[in-house]
């Protein structure tokens, strides 16, 4: 075994996650080691950015009473996982810690064809070891890629090559994880949930028998998946699997409440003001960032942030590393 097994251990993070974490096994006196990454690389795009001024594609919170970023307050998921290991990031860094060994290489807009230069600029930074953990959340972009090319594309194909995206994005994690690092692999948001496949069907209308524009952006979303999943080391131990297309689903009508959300259907942040422009004081009225999922029509606001981090954090702490 390559590494200890994970267990029970406690780690909070930010949010007030609870996560427990130990290992059993793992060297020759049988000792206890947990795994504990000693640098955390972000791979990724805009659900995983933090700029280097500490901004968010989210809802991004101010210091009270100014107009400064708070980059703690309203924590993106990777944070969250940087914080279950004591780990900082340059560009959220308010303590001034010498050592920021959480890296971000995520950037806006990627897609599953640039995970390739991100793994490269991680790699450049320094060699990869199994005292180190890597993060990677693609495919929002490689279905809304997609689905813009619908009509003039059939449903099918463009499904296929979402399929095949998926494959090569499984590739690449596969490298990475065969090289080293733990690897942390989130699937692709269900965008067909977001606001924007509801306003996709209610603006395009497709014939009867044809799905809605939501259930096609969904049955992307799963193509993209299948062929991720189908890909990657399946062996309980390299990899860490976290399915945010069922973190969405699981958190619809009727059970949306007990999971403490009550509109996933606005969009908080103004049409003047969108990420990473957008902050608690350019929100729609009413908006709640406690209880609303979604900044954009198809980005993760606070609140569904928070769930992803706590479901994403107790992976990384729980899975056999």
């Amino acid at each position: 075994m390559r590494r200890g097994w994970t267990g029970l251990a406690s780690a909070v993070v930010a949010l007030g996650l609870a996560a427990l974490m130990s290992a059993c096994g793992g060297s020759a006196t049988g000792a206890i080691q947990a795994f504990k990454p000693d640098r955390m690389m972000v791979l990724g795009d805009e659900l995983s950015v933090l700029l280097p001024d500490g901004r968010k594609y989210g809802v991004n919170a101010f210091a009270p009473g100014t107009s400064t970023i708070d980059c703690v307050t309203q924590p993106l998921w990777v944070q969250s996982v940087a914080t279950v290991f004591g780990l900082t990031f340059a560009q959220c860094n308010p303590n001034a810690v010498a050592v920021t060994a959480a890296q971000m290489y995520a950037q806006p807009g990627a897609k599953a064809a640039d995970v390739g230069a991100q793994i490269d600029r991680a790699l450049a930074a320094g060699a990869f070891s199994e005292t180190q953990i890597l993060t990677m959340y693609f495919g929002l972009n490689d279905v809304l890629e997609l689905y813009a090319q619908y009509p003039a594309r059939s449903q099918d194909v463009l499904k296929a090559e979402a399929r095949a995206r998926g494959v090569a994005l499984g590739l690449q994690v596969n490298r990475v994880a065969r090289s080293g690092p733990a690897v942390l692999l989130v699937s692709a948001p269900d965008l067909g949930l977001a606001p924007f496949g509801a306003a996709e069907t209610a603006a395009k209308p497709e014939p009867s028998g044809m799905p809605t524009r939501a259930k096609f952006l969904s049955e992307l979303t799963d193509s993209f998946n299948a062929g991720l999943r189908v890909t990657i080391i399946n062996d309980g131990r390299l990899i860490g699997l976290v399915s945010s297309d069922q973190m969405v689903r699981d958190i619809q009508p009727p059970f949306n409440t007990f999971f403490g959300f009550n509109n996933l259907t606005t969009p908080m942040c103004r049409a003047g003001a969108l990420p990473p422009n957008c902050g608690t004081d350019t929100l729609v009225e009413g908006a709640d960032i406690g209880t609303w999922g979604y900044a954009t029509d198809k980005l993760f606001g606070p609140a569904l942030q928070a769930r992803l981090g706590q479901i994403a954090a107790s992976r990384a702490v729980r899975n056999p590393f």
